[in-house]
């Protein structure tokens, strides 16, 4: 006997509506009764200041005689874009099976999913636990951790000034104290002061491009000036000074990098799960699903 030949179920007081075939199907085709349950969904969490709801929906196959009903039986949710009519297809006969629901049966399916879902439901979202922030559910990570950078750089942007302002006054004294040689030397000349102008220069633009982002070139590999081999001494003394300053300046920004890092990259998964009252069933039907006959058990 095929489904063909098979009376169809029919619930008092339970609304109807059949699956639309999908496209490309060859074999032959029966209706499958399944349970569909149509509810919102409600995820509150005082701690991240969150109310959020969700219209969803269950299916399952309807079981036969005395059998438990299992939610997980086919797969749960509807496919996105899935279209339900009002009408069979022509041509689309039954499944054949000892289906005995009512009405009674289908609120009690609704009273087991309630339960299900308060045990299994969960809403996932991003926290952040430094800066006690939370993302809006379906928020992508990235979107999430690119807050938490901004705060980040604005904890230590403090710091990081006040790091500029100790090298730049170091900077400063190692000028003043060339300036006072250069006072008391009588044979300095024209080339050895165009020469320190330019060790200072090319210092404090350095230090600038250090100081002026995070990402500067304090963390790439620079290679370090050498002393030519027609520095003076006191060419040379300076070349190090500059070299101390700046290599103090490139680990005190490495150690304030890491901290940024450290505070930028920190979230957690924050789960909120729901309560009986938070979930409300907004109706329950009989779902017509169309399936091959040759895969009906």
């Amino acid at each position: 006997m095929t489904g063909r030949a098979v009376e169809k179920l029919r619930v008092a007081g339970i609304a109807e509506a059949w699956m639309q075939p999908e496209p490309g199907s060859t074999g032959t085709m029966v209706y499958r009764p399944a349970v569909l349950i149509d509810y919102t969904v409600n995820f509150r969490s005082l701690r991240a200041g969150l109310n959020h709801s969700e219209e969803r929906s269950s299916s399952a196959w309807l079981p036969e005689g005395d059998l438990a009903l299992d939610w997980d039986s086919r797969g749960g949710s509807l496919a996105p874009g899935t279209q339900l009519s009002s009408q069979p297809e022509i041509g689309i006969g039954y499944r054949a099976g000892a289906y005995r629901a009512t009405k009674d049966d289908f609120e009690q399916y609704s009273v087991e999913l309630v339960e299900k879902l308060v045990r299994t439901e969960r809403l996932s979202i991003h926290f952040n636990p430094v800066f006690g922030f939370f993302s809006a559910p379906g928020d992508p990570l990235e979107d999430f951790l690119t807050r938490v950078a901004d705060a980040a750089l604005g904890r230590i942007e403090p710091e990081l000034k006040r790091l500029r302002n100790r090298f730049e006054l170091q900077l400063e004294q190692v000028r003043e104290a060339q300036v006072a040689k250069g006072l008391l030397t009588e044979d300095v000349n024209l080339e050895d002061f165009i020469s320190k102008k330019m060790h200072f220069f090319e210092s404090e633009n350095r230090l600038t491009a250090m100081f002026s982002t995070l990402a500067g070139t304090v963390f790439g590999s620079g290679a370090e000036a050498k002393p030519k081999e027609s520095d003076e001494p006191e060419e040379t003394e300076l070349r190090e000074d500059l070299e101390r300053i700046e290599q103090e300046a490139s680990e005190a920004l490495r150690a304030l990098y890491d901290e940024y890092l450290a505070l930028a990259n920190e979230y957690d998964t924050f789960e909120i799960g729901v309560q009986p009252d938070n979930i409300q069933v907004i109706r329950s039907m009989l779902l017509w699903v169309p399936v091959e006959e040759s895969e009906v058990p």
